[in-house]
């Protein structure tokens, strides 16, 4: 089973070389990544031409579309780092095509979870052709007590060492460790509130939870 994942714009020649490049059959996803509010006929048009094209081929390709809210970075690419996340099968990411505003949190979702996306492509605007790239791997998995203490942080937030400590049974100190490391990563925020650190998860940390 393959699960293509794209953004889409006007012109589906993008899926179209993609669909020839890797092929689909009964049982494959389509995926379809677009702004939560529609205000071109033109999308709508071009939807009807992929569907048209795919039934073409197999009435039984799944094709769903999948509405983010462009207009918060943080909220889309976690959005669609789930939806990776969710996706079953062979991934095929393609890095082409679509609103920039959808285009680059896809991106950046998929290189938070590359090891899961087996093939991203990208279409070349200039000689009309599809080339498969290699993402790095800038994401590593958490080890276990790191993720423990996203997690909490996750799940309690705000909170401070000393609720950490208690709720996970560690001592301060270790946890206070834990914390400046995930400080200088910038997987959590710590401000001081008088005489006490408060801590958040940030956007690094929640993108880290979600690897591995």
């Amino acid at each position: 089973m393959k699960t293509y994942i794209s953004t889409i714009g006007f012109d589906i020649s993008q899926i179209i070389s993609l669909i020839v490049k890797y092929g689909i059959e009964k049982g494959d996803r389509l995926v379809l990544i677009r702004p939560e509010v529609e205000t071109d006929q033109r999308a709508e048009n071009t939807l009807n031409e992929i569907q048209r094209f795919t039934n073409q081929i197999n009435h039984d390709i799944r094709i769903e579309i999948v509405r983010v809210h462009h207009k918060d970075f943080e909220n889309c690419v976690i959005r669609l780092v789930d939806l990776i996340n969710s996706s079953e099968g062979e991934i095929i990411a393609n890095m082409s095509g679509g609103p920039r505003e959808l285009l680059v949190p896809f991106v950046v979702a998929c290189l938070v979870r590359s090891e899961k996306v087996k093939r991203t492509v990208s279409y070349s605007d200039m000689d009309r052709v599809a080339r498969e790239i290699k993402l790095p791997e800038i994401t590593n998995a958490l080890d276990e007590k790191t993720k423990a203490i996203l997690s909490e942080i996750s799940k309690n937030q705000p909170t401070t060492i000393t609720d950490i400590a208690w709720r996970i049974q560690m001592s301060e100190s270790t946890i206070s460790r834990f914390i400046s490391r995930l400080a200088d990563m910038d997987a959590v925020l710590v401000e001081q509130k008088g005489k006490i650190k408060e801590i958040n998860l940030s956007f690094t940390g929640k993108l880290l939870l979600k690897c591995g």
